[in-house]
């Protein structure tokens, strides 16, 4: 029989390396977390503000949002991989991650809760800088300056207008898909396998036009400064809360917790143990 070499990480060993890299990250400095997640708030903002131009480009008042939510999921997708190319940092991704690791007893519950909110605030700070410099400096969704304003304005209604309870359960689903995408791009053993799952789950959740917190940082504060009409409530409370909400629920309780009863008793792992972790 030929040989072959095994081109994915098992489901268990995928599990403690998630686990190894989320410990080093709880355990680390402080500041070095921050500016990770300054870092990954900066290229959610990137993404997102070039994914807005394109999918603005297609949009037509009336017209079907197939083509314009492709668009948008195909370039939003270099968000994530910059995010895990770099080492940086995804409060999303963490809810998994970090749950990962309080359930192994590598850390304990407030050792979680302050890191998972320093990762929370610096993307907040990246992403809030992105709309500032991005859509605010180049005015591409202004009314005065740019062609995306009327693309924007449907957007900020659509994401400021749903009850609570449905902005809940579209974060759900999205946080899933972008866990899956963060959990797939280690268990690809090469660049291609990562790239190819990260543009698929991306991609599905944005076509889904499911929430994201981190995402929703940029493009709402972005349609803030483009003149959409919006206010602080319907930022801050009728989409961040709840958003922030279905996120954590979704990383934390649909995605970690089961995968930790799965595979969190089998320590061994198989990796070199001399091989450097990524930072994620």
């Amino acid at each position: 029989m030929a040989e072959y070499s095994r081109q994915i990480r098992t489901p268990e060993d995928n599990y403690e390396y998630l686990v190894k890299i989320a410990e080093k990250k709880v355990k680390g400095p402080v500041l070095h977390l921050f500016l990770k997640a300054i870092l990954g708030g900066w290229f959610a903002g990137l993404g997102g503000h070039a994914a807005f131009v394109l999918a603005a480009s297609y949009y037509k008042e009336n017209g079907l949002l197939g083509t314009p939510k492709v668009a948008f999921g195909l370039v939003f997708t270099s968000a994530l991989l910059a995010i895990i190319f770099t080492g940086t940092d995804l409060y999303t991704g963490n809810t998994m991650s970090f749950t990962f690791t309080l359930y192994k007893k590598r850390i304990d519950p407030v050792q979680f809760g302050c890191k998972i909110l320093v990762s929370l605030f610096g993307n907040y700070v990246g992403a809030v800088l992105a709309a500032l410099i991005l859509s605010g400096g180049t005015g591409y969704f202004t009314p005065e300056v740019g062609p995306g304003n009327p693309y924007m304005k449907l957007i900020a209604k659509y994401k400021t207008q749903q009850s609570f309870w449905r902005v809940i359960c579209s974060g759900i689903g999205c946080n899933c898909f972008v866990c899956l995408a963060v959990w797939s791009s280690y268990v690809a053993l090469d660049a291609a396998g990562s790239i190819l799952a990260i543009v698929i789950l991306i991609t599905s959740f944005a076509v889904g036009g499911l929430e994201h917190i981190i995402a929703n940082f940029y493009t709402l504060h972005a349609c803030w400064i483009s003149q959409t009409g919006i206010t602080f409530v319907d930022v801050y409370f009728r989409n961040f809360l709840p958003t922030f909400i279905g996120n954590t629920i979704a990383g934390s309780l649909f995605l970690g917790l089961p995968l930790s009863i799965l595979y969190g008793g089998s320590p061994k792992v198989t990796e070199d143990p001399e091989e450097e972790l990524l930072p994620a």
